[in-house]
Order: structure tokens, then sequence, then C-alpha cells
């Protein structure tokens, strides 16, 4: 499943001084009374053809229970020391200085004290060790790597008793089950003084509820309506959680050609825009780009309905054959530039350069796909107008059946999304670097035998 999102939910307080920063444990007791709540991101997939439901309980951020400094699922690396002549691993440095012919180096491996940064780094500065000695002291201590991460934290947030539905159209019923394998999200493991590298961009798989194996529903009726309930014996305070009425889907972006802009344009006046869009772009499943050439853009369009997106790039690792995510940003059409009419018309900036996390000049990857979503209505307040306290009624959709119908944290609603290939050419592989610029958008038509242009991108 290709849903990377993930929510955390946290009630704290924190407090700033022009002078200081306060601690925010200092205040832990002005919340000794609080009482978990729920919090739900419900979201239908239409590109996936399914939807996913995460249900959590909120937390305080200094919750005793779940960030106890101890490495419960016992990932955390005791550091060691190798050889420099062979990278022989030893547990103890004498050992190792007995047995190397040349320098015995000491690694940190998840041992890197309570400040999560291994002081033998490269950096732009100085690293000190830290002061309280945690650092390669040889055992997990707050702060490290595989110490209270994601992986021990949110199996025990996850509320797994529920009774979860989404019914289209009024008769088409879905019901959920709990996967605590659901789908995941990527993030940057540890801390670091460089850029991150392949390796620093880690995976985590977290649980949610699925549609159950007798759900048939079509996930991607465009014109249907959709609701969603949950009902949680363990917060059964809030009684059954509906959606306020009923949501429909957002419709994916079209990518296309510079030289479609115009013809893009004319699909206003269309008695289906969204199809007219679709039959005058030119483009392929790949768009190539020169290395370091100017002012490169990705062009993308979509219905007046869908104005707020997510572009989220992500990165080929030829060592995993794995795509993952390097950069995302939100982007919102504007009437002064991207609206015509009913349609919106974008460009993404493409930074033409060949991956390259750590700065060493090794490049580590020349392929990257581009993925743009859209948003339902209501998934776009809950995503977008995120200075609103969590439980605004504009900014959530779902209310409990108590009273008056109070608004609960989180979400229903859509996203959906498409997305293209892209490939940075050395243009140096070429008779020259000024033609390769200048020609940037047909780099592979010129050699396209080239190993460069012939990788197999995984499906």
């Amino acid at each position: 499943m290709k849903f990377k999102f993930i929510l955390l939910s946290i009630a704290a307080l924190l407090f700033l001084s022009c002078s200081e920063e306060l601690d925010i444990s200092e205040f832990s007791g002005d919340f000794a009374g609080y009482e978990p709540e729920l919090r739900i991101e419900a979201i239908i997939l239409p590109t996936d053809s399914s939807a996913i439901v995460r249900i959590d309980r909120s937390i305080l951020i200094d919750e005793a229970e779940l960030y106890n400094c101890i490495d419960d699922d016992g990932d955390w690396e005791v550091s060691y020391y190798y050889c420099a002549d062979d990278a022989a691993l030893f547990e103890s440095k004498s050992e190792c200085n007995s047995d190397c012919i040349e320098e015995c180096v000491f690694h940190l491996n998840d041992d890197l004290g309570t400040d999560g940064i291994d002081s033998n780094e490269p950096s732009g500065f100085a690293t000190q060790p830290d002061s309280d000695g945690s650092e390669g002291n040889g055992q997990p201590d707050c702060g490290e790597p595989h110490v209270d991460e994601y992986d021990e934290i949110l199996p025990q947030i996850h509320v797994q008793d529920c009774d979860v539905q989404i019914v289209r159209n009024e008769t088409d019923i879905c019901n959920f089950i709990f996967d605590s394998l659901a789908a995941d999200f990527f993030y940057t493991e540890g801390k670091h003084t460089h850029a991150p590298t392949m390796e620093d961009i880690g995976k985590v798989q977290y649980g949610a509820y699925v549609p159950g194996e007798d759900c048939d529903t079509d996930w991607r009726d465009f014109e249907g309506e959709y609701t969603f309930s949950a009902f949680c014996p363990s917060f059964s305070e809030f009684d059954t959680i509906r959606s306020k009425e009923p949501i429909r889907l957002s419709r994916p972006v079209i990518f296309y050609m510079e030289s479609d802009h115009e013809n893009m344009k004319s699909c206003d006046s269309h008695e289906d825009s969204h199809e007219c869009l679709i039959q005058n772009s030119t483009i392929s499943d790949t768009v190539y780009f020169a290395e370091h050439a100017p002012e490169q853009y990705l062009y993308y369009s979509s219905l007046l309905e869908s104005s707020y997106y997510q572009a989220v790039q992500y990165h080929l690792d030829k060592d995993s054959l794995e795509y993952k995510i390097t950069h995302e940003h939100p982007d919102q059409a504007t009437d002064i530039e991207n609206i015509w009419g009913n349609i919106c018309l974008m460009k993404e900036k493409i930074i033409t350069q060949i991956f390259d996390g750590n700065d060493d000049g090794i490049d580590e990857a020349d392929i990257s796909k581009y993925e743009i979503f859209t948003f339902s209505e209501s998934f776009t307040n809950y995503y977008f107008f995120d200075m609103l306290d969590i439980r605004d009624p504009v900014r959530t959709n779902l209310r409990d059946q108590n009273g008056e119908g109070n608004p609960v944290m989180g979400t229903f609603g859509s996203m959906t999304s498409n997305e293209i290939n892209l490939r940075i050419i050395d243009c140096e592989q070429f008779e020259g670097e000024t033609e390769c610029n200048e020609n940037s958008k047909d780099v592979c038509q010129w050699f396209p035998d080239r190993e460069a242009c012939d990788f197999k991108i995984p499906e």
C-alpha cells in the first residue's frame, strides 16, 4: 500500500520565552489528570482501490510507559571495533589491537549518546562526545537510535477493538478489520551533521484497519458518496463516531508536456473537462532532464474542485531496488497564475541534480518519480488548516453521537494520486554539455541504447 503518512497524537504544552526554553517535563503535573482521547484518520485511496483507517489514542509527550528509555524490542545495536585493513569485527578494543595488523577503529553503531550524534561523524564543526558519558558506554540510553522509536511506540497507541464501516451510496457496506502491518512510512534514521543518505532513510510499518475479505466496495466511484462510522468499546464514552456528511472522492492530477499548455487551457469550456485534460496530454510515463539544466519543470493539471496538492519525490535506491521518499511539500493553485475557469494548471520545479545524499561526490540515485496527491474537501480542511485547533469543527468532519454531536479529532476523506518517472541524465556522456542542456527533454533519444537510459525501473 502506498499510504506513507503517519499521525502521532500528542497532548502537551510548550512554553517559550524570549530568553530561554523551558523543559516541557516541568509542566507534566498540569496534565496529570489528562484522559486519552481518540484520534482517527479514515482515508479512501482510489489510486490503490482501497481504504485505510488509523485509530489511535492520544498521549502525553512524556508518558513514562511509552518513553521509558529502554530498548523494548531489542533492536539496539552495540558499538564495535574493526580492523582498518580487513574490516574484521571485535567486541573489545584489546582483541582488536591484538589481531589487527594496521589501525584498530572504533565504530559507534547505535551507542551515540543522548544527543543521538556520532562525535566521530565528519561535519563542518567539531562535535564533542556527550558530557554525561552516554556515548560509547555499551548500553541503550535516551535519545539514541532504536530507543523509544516508532516500532516501540506505535503498537501501544493503536486502538484495536473498534467496529469500523465505510458505506458507499447508503447501501454498499464495507466492514474493516485491524491489521498490525497495514501500511508503512519513511523517516530519516538518527541525527546527522550531514544530509541523509539512502542508508539513513528507514521504513516503519504500522497497524490500522483495512477492508475485510468480504468487502467488494468500489473505491473509485468519483460520482458516489461515502460515509464513515466507528465504535470503540474501550472508548465507549464517544458512542458511535460518524462523518458529519457524505464525502466525494478527489480525481487524480493529469501530467502534461509544456507544449500541451494551450490545449489544456481550452478544456475549461469542454463538457467533460477532466476527460479533456486526459486527451490533450501527450506526456509519456517517463520524463528526462539533463543534469544541471536550469529552469526545468514538471507540469500537471486538475479540476478546480481539487486545487490543493501534496508533491512527493522518491529516489530509487539501486542497492535495494526500492523507491524512498527524499522530498515532499504541499502546494495550492492560485487565481494569479494557476486557475483557468474550472481547471488548474500547475508546475513543479525540478532540481536537475543526481541525488547525492552526503555531498561526497558519489551519485546515489539518478532515477526518481513524483507522486502528486489531491484531496477531498474534508481532508483538505484537515491537512491544510493546521493552524486551527485539532477539534475545530471546520478542521474535523467527525462527530460523536452524544448530545449535540461534538467534534472528534481526525478526519474522513480521500487522497488520490498519480505518479510519473523522472530521469536525470549526466550530459558528459554525450558529445557536449552545451548540446545536452539545450535539448534536455530529448536526452535519451540521442542514445537510446545507453545503459543509463535502459536501467530497469521496478514495477
